[in-house]
Order: C-alpha cells, then sequence, then structure tokens
C-alpha cells in the first residue's frame, strides 16, 4: 500500500511504466462508461491511454488478467477504506456533467486550475473525495444523487427529493444480457417481424 504522506506517488506497475496523469485517470472513467464501446473497445483505448509514450508508440505493457489488474490498479489504488456491504452498481459521477462543479470547487476550496494543473490521478482523486462537504457543489450533488427516498420522509420532503434528482440524477449503465437471453430476444424479434409481414 501507498502511504502519501511517507512515499513518492508511484509511476510504474510490477516495472511497466504507466502514464498517471489525473487526466488520463478521468479519459479512462469516460471511456468505462461509454455505452457506445465494447468491452475490448473500452480495454484496448485504456491500454493507449495508460501505456502510450510521447512519440505515440505502445510501451511495453502486461497483458490479459495482468493488464485487468493494472488498470483496476491505476483506477482504484489510491481508495483505502473497506468497502461497505455489495459492490456499489450506482454511477454517481460524470466528469464531462460535472466538469464545473468540480472546476469551480478545486478553485475556491484548493485555489487549483484544473485546466493548467499537473497532478498524479490518486492525488487528484484524494483531493476529490475529501474536500469539505459544506463547501462543495460537487459533494452536494452526488449526495443528491446516493439520497434514497423513503416511507419515513414527508410529502414535501420527497416532493424537493425527486426534484432534485431529475436535475441532477445519471443516466445508469444498461441492463447486460447473457448470450443465450440475447438469442432469444433476437428470435423473438424475428418471429414478429415475420407475422407483420404476414399481415401486409
Amino acid at each position: 500500500m501507498n502511504n502519501i504522506l511517507l512515499d513518492p506517488l508511484p509511476h510504474e506497475w510490477n516495472g511497466y511504466q504507466v502514464n498517471t496523469s489525473f487526466r488520463i485517470g478521468i479519459q479512462a472513467f469516460l471511456v468505462r462508461d461509454d455505452k457506445e464501446l465494447a468491452d475490448w473497445e473500452k480495454t484496448n483505448v485504456i491500454l493507449y491511454l495508460l501505456f502510450e509514450d510521447d512519440d505515440g508508440n505502445l510501451r511495453e505493457h502486461p497483458v490479459g488478467t495482468d493488464l485487468e489488474s493494472c488498470i483496476n490498479w491505476f483506477l482504484n489504488g489510491w481508495y483505502h477504506d473497506r468497502q461497505s456491504g455489495g459492490r456499489q452498481e450506482k454511477r454517481l459521477i460524470d466528469y464531462d456533467i460535472d466538469q464545473y462543479r468540480i472546476f469551480a470547487d478545486f478553485m475556491q476550496i484548493y485555489a487549483i486550475n484544473l485546466n493548467t494543473a499537473d497532478m498524479h490521478f490518486w492525488e487528484f482523486m484524494g483531493l476529490l473525495w475529501n474536500m469539505p462537504y459544506k463547501y462543495s457543489s460537487f459533494l452536494q450533488v452526488i449526495e443528491i444523487r446516493k439520497k434514497a427516498i423513503t416511507g419515513k420522509m414527508g410529502q414535501e420532503e420527497k416532493k424537493m427529493i425527486r426534484e432534485a434528482k431529475n436535475v441532477y440524477e445519471l443516466e445508469q449503465p444498461g441492463q447486460e444480457y447473457s448470450q443465450e437471453e440475447k438469442d432469444k430476444i433476437d428470435a423473438y424479434d424475428r418471429m414478429m417481424a415475420r407475422m407483420k409481414h404476414k399481415e401486409q
């Protein structure tokens, strides 16, 4: 485990040099959440983000499960708390939608201009998720996205939360189907197309 209070931030994983700029991390998350890309395309784009050299060529890099481990290390290695319960499936952040909230918070709280700053991705993430809540419009929006509407709430509170969620809620990843389910859906679509053709 790397300790930012004691250790230099890492720029290598198992001997492989990694591009560790915070901009690389942001782009990797944008790629990961892109619904237009297949999983293999996402991995390929992130591979180039992490291992492309200054001449546009790929440096030596891990492959297969080692590559997956390296990507996971880069994106999550800064986070040292235990996970609460099950895995968090709900998408809470979109770096395109939230860009100005994050930019303004960093300017106001840290006097850091993210348009010109140069920092390690883990440094950026540590600062991002540890801003003082009452001064951070970004963290307040995250809280709205996380908030569940419960039966204990009054009607007015429920209404206010629903309205806030309508403004700030993010589109969530679509349901993933197994190959068997996809085949059944395709067969159903073909059957419906044949029935429609017979009616004409």
